[in-house]
């Protein structure tokens, strides 16, 4: 099988766990950033965060850039301050207007959005391309990456967890569900898929930092409940709470999984030909 194909069954797996999750609840999840977007919202003026600072290096006050599931504008507004202007590609409405909202406080208006999925969105080129920590969850990743290739003048960077966040939760899911998850790939999957493509990229590794904590007991229930895909006060609540006690660790941050180690993060960049 190839690495394509292999990264494919993958995602259409895990999706498909999470499908019928969805449905034993006898609904389906229109927006899956509704509960979430509020907790990727940042200062766009932020001097400490790594990623933003190595991205900045690739732009100038000439620069345009295209940021493909840009989210609340974690990069594309620091970035805005900092390049010509930026076009976000963004599906959520709900991290639309999050973006919208910090980008009207901070008076950023080099932004235009685009509020449609990637493989949808007719955009103009860009001088740099950035999709960070989005590829993770794309089935068709070659017809992705193409399209990435094909809109950038001089560079695609694609910040990339080795392992995705959400994998470190994949022991809640046994507990509640009764099966083991299928964790979707990250840039360890990712590499060989372009090599395949031909594309032989760049890889920076960043230096290793802890996964960010949940910062309360009732944070992580939230975020848990909606990853779990349960309603509250039902049986698969209970034996979500129980495997919280047993599972999260209380740090001065916030609660974080027990024995989670550190986020291994890559810069995987590349010029189109």
């Amino acid at each position: 099988m190839s690495a394509i194909e292999v990264w494919k069954q993958r995602v259409a797996t895990h999706q498909a766990q999470s499908r019928q999750a969805q449905a034993a609840l006898g609904r389906t999840l229109v927006d899956r950033w509704a509960v979430a977007s509020p907790f990727f919202k940042a200062n766009p003026h932020r001097l400490d965060d790594v990623e933003v600072n190595r991205l900045a290096r690739e732009v100038t006050p000439s620069t345009t850039v295209l940021d493909v599931g840009g989210g609340a504008g974690r990069f594309a507004l620091a970035l805005a301050l900092r390049c010509q202007h930026v076009t976000v590609v963004e599906p959520s409405p709900h991290m639309r207007a999050s973006l919208q909202q910090i980008a009207a406080e901070a008076g950023i208006d080099n932004i235009t959005l685009v509020p449609t999925r990637w493989d949808e969105a007719e955009v103009p080129p860009a001088d740099v391309v950035i999709s960070a920590h989005v590829i993770y969850m794309v089935e068709d990743v070659e017809a992705f990456v193409v399209k990435l290739g094909e809109h950038a003048r001089a560079r695609v960077l694609m910040p990339t967890f080795m392992r995705p966040p959400l994998a470190r939760y994949a022991p809640f899911w046994r507990r509640v569900h009764g099966e083991d998850r299928v964790n979707l790939p990250g840039a360890a999957e990712f590499l060989p898929v372009l090599w395949e493509m031909g594309i032989y990229p760049n890889v920076e590794m960043f230096a290793p930092e802890p996964f960010r904590a949940l910062k309360d007991w009732q944070t992580a229930l939230t975020t848990l409940r909606q990853r779990m895909y349960i309603e509250l006060d039902t049986d698969a609540d209970a034996r979500l709470q129980q495997a919280m006690r047993e599972l999260l660790v209380e740090r001065p941050d916030g609660y974080a999984m027990r024995g989670a180690g550190f986020g291994r993060l890559a810069l995987i960049s590349w010029r189109p030909e």
